[in-house]
């Protein structure tokens, strides 16, 4: 189709995150001069993110546009779909419509950042409908791993935009009501022009399974420990919460909670109801200590082995208060991110080291999946019967399969559209097209740094992991000339019995250049470089690495 140039009634569907990636979810829907945001999320740090902690989209276009977004329309709690938005309200000043857990979530990571008193925050519940320019918003509610997740109905110009957000079908869920859909059936009665729906699943055949699942096998596993219990499972896991809480009182242990996020959680979650756990079961960790271990139940964070997280400080030996030893069970209730099952594994054997017992999903229902595979979302394409369809939230091999159940469903080829991060789809009556790409891509998020994959931190830390670095040192007068014979430190490059004679090889090699530097003054910007390259090439050579190098002057 060529593009829109008749001025007739269009939707440009534009992802900024979440599309060919496993988190930092972000949908920008566009129509005339309206813009609405589905979801700001965050991509946790993978291997090679050296020190960073949360990666985020890239908010150029928003920033560019803020004076046409509308609304910032978040579907629920989890940081793949929230933990973005502190930085997202620093572009623009359109209010944030979230449902009740997200709601407070999103309050306590506001207050956190200093950024509540100027975000316009409002709560929405099922069933509620917002206006946004020529948009509007109704939100349905749908099944997932964390309390009052919803899916979006967006009213356009066009038609109904479905924007499911992450969901399940769970017809015997431990919180919350079983699927229906007869809200989803009705918003589809007059048609959905436009599908959006979760991917995370799509290449698994089947359904996912009910949490009821996961009762029935924690419960067995505990009243079989014989010492203390520790259950990993996300932070955010609130119906896990709940079964290991009901299993704690039924073999009459005490429940003690690990992890300043689970906690938040478990405290949002209980002050909405959304929690039934008697106060006569919770302890605090210290109140653990002194009671006999098949006493005891822990529930912690870690399950993706995150280093700061309280169980891998406990595999290393340095958490504060709790230690991991021989006897204990460790139950592993979640399964890993693509991309986390290294530290995943890495945190196992820590614990296994120190005489644990570790219980996964592989052997064990400890977990079931809260994204829907591929019968529901069979299920879900022949309800809503969209004209066109758009898979998101994944990888791109996972997009490609849902694309595939899709058009196997009988959404026109033609209608379906494989979208990555940045593509920009027009959607008309006439059909649609991928118009345009827009620069988008990660932005590192250390402290209050920030940095995008064009800046130089990142990549400088990569080679300082790999390679370490090597600082070249040497006097400069007030003239400019040097003076004296340059030192070379390393750390993480050489080991120390070769360091004098590998270095005074690269001095040598740089003879030229330094005797250059001494007769005469050298814009310090060009000896720099030739120092950095000269040194950089010799090293290269002789030991077959590329350490980062820096030239340091000291003025004498």
């Amino acid at each position: 189709m060529a593009a829109n140039t008749l001025k007739e009634p269009s939707l440009k569907v534009l992802p900024l995150g979440g599309l060919g990636e496993v988190g930092k979810n972000m949908m920008v829907l566009e129509s005339g001069e309206d813009i609405v945001v589905i979801d700001a999320g965050v991509l946790f740090p993978e291997y090679d993110m050296p020190g960073v902690e949360v990666v985020i989209p890239r908010l150029d276009y928003l920033s560019q546009n803020a004076d046409r977004v509308r609304a910032i329309l978040i579907t629920h709690g989890h940081e793949d779909h929230i933990g973005a938005t502190p930085y997202v309200v620093d572009q623009v000043s359109a209010p944030v419509y979230a449902p009740p857990m997200a709601f407070e979530l999103l309050r306590h990571k506001l207050r956190e950042s200093k950024r509540l008193e100027s975000t316009e925050l409002r709560m929405v519940r099922s069933g509620d409908t917002i206006r946004a320019g020529s948009f509007s918003a109704e939100w349905f509610p749908v099944c997932h791993s964390i309390p009052d997740a919803h899916g979006i109905a967006v009213r356009t110009p066009l038609g109904t935009v479905v924007h499911t957000g992450d969901f399940k079908i769970d017809h015997d869920p431990v919180i919350g009501e079983p699927t229906d859909f007869s809200d989803l059936a009705r918003i589809s009665e007059d048609g959905v022009f436009l599908l959006l729906s979760d991917s995370t699943y799509a290449e698994e055949d089947g359904y996912s399974g009910s949490d009821s699942k996961v009762a029935d096998g924690l419960y067995q596993l505990i009243d079989d420990a014989q010492g203390r219990v520790f259950v990993a499972s996300f932070a955010s896991q609130v119906a896990r919460v709940q079964i290991v809480a009901d299993a704690a009182l039924s073999t009459g242990r005490k429940l003690a909670v690990l992890g300043r996020s689970m906690i938040n959680t478990i405290r949002i979650a209980k002050d909405l109801g959304h929690l039934d756990v008697p106060s006569k079961i919770m302890i605090t960790p210290a109140e653990a200590a002194s009671l006999p271990d098949r006493k005891v139940i822990y529930m912690t964070t870690g399950s993706q082995g995150e280093s700061s997280s309280a169980l891998v400080r406990m595999a290393r030996g340095e958490h504060r208060e709790v230690d991991v030893r021989e006897g204990d069970t460790v139950i592993m209730s979640a399964s890993a991110i693509p991309g986390n099952e290294t530290a995943v594994n890495e945190s196992i054997d820590d614990l296994v080291r120190l005489g644990a017992r570790v219980i996964t999903n592989r052997r064990h229902t400890t977990h079931v999946p809260g994204h829907a595979r591929s019968e529901e979302l069979r299920s879900l394409i022949n309800l809503t019967r969209p004209r066109y369809f758009v898979p998101v939230h994944g990888e791109y091999r996972m997009l490609r399969a849902h694309a595939d159940i899709a058009i196997n469903q009988g959404v026109p080829e033609e209608n379906t559209f494989l979208l990555v991060n940045g593509d920009q789809l027009e959607l008309s009556e006439r059909g649609g097209e991928i118009i345009d790409r827009l620069p988008v891509g990660h932005v590192f998020v250390h402290g209050l740094g920030m940095w995008d994959e064009s800046g130089n931190v990142v990549v400088e830390r990569r080679s300082l992991a790999r390679d370490g670095i090597v600082v070249v040192s040497l006097g400069r007068r007030r003239d400019g000339r040097i003076t004296g014979e340059p030192k070379f430190v390393s750390v993480g490059f050489v080991h120390t019995g070769q360091a004098d004679t590998l270095f005074n090889d690269a001095l040598n090699s740089l003879k030229p250049v330094l005797d250059r530097a001494r007769r005469e003054s050298i814009q310090w910007n060009q000896l720099e470089q030739q120092i950095r390259t000269g040194a950089g090439r010799f090293l290269g050579k002789r030991t077959r690495r590329r350490p980062l190098i820096v030239v340091a002057p000291v003025d004498v």
